[in-house]
């Protein structure tokens, strides 16, 4: 697991899904970690609709996102791009 808390910068932290994915060591590690509970598939959607909430303790028991962290990135995804620029 990774201390991201303790080990990295905060303006190198995760800030969004795919970042998260890439930092909890990718789709597949991730799949591999939730026995079952998640696809690689699934994990590819992410990007676009954000991170479930029932698989945020696969995610914090790869490294050490917040919820926070969790939160900000999954708006940010569901946030459609025009609307970010209103």
């Amino acid at each position: 697991m990774t201390d991201a808390s303790v080990d990295t910068p905060a303006a190198d932290r995760p800030k969004t899904v795919p970042e998260i994915i890439k930092y909890a060591g990718g789709a597949a590690e991730i799949a591999k970690a939730s026995d079952g509970a998640v696809t690689i598939e699934a994990v590819y959607k992410w990007p676009k609709i954000g991170i479930p909430d029932r698989h945020w303790g696969v995610i914090r028991g790869l490294c050490d996102v917040t919820a926070e962290e969790l939160y900000a990135a999954n708006v940010a995804a569901r946030t459609p791009a025009d609307a970010a620029a209103r």
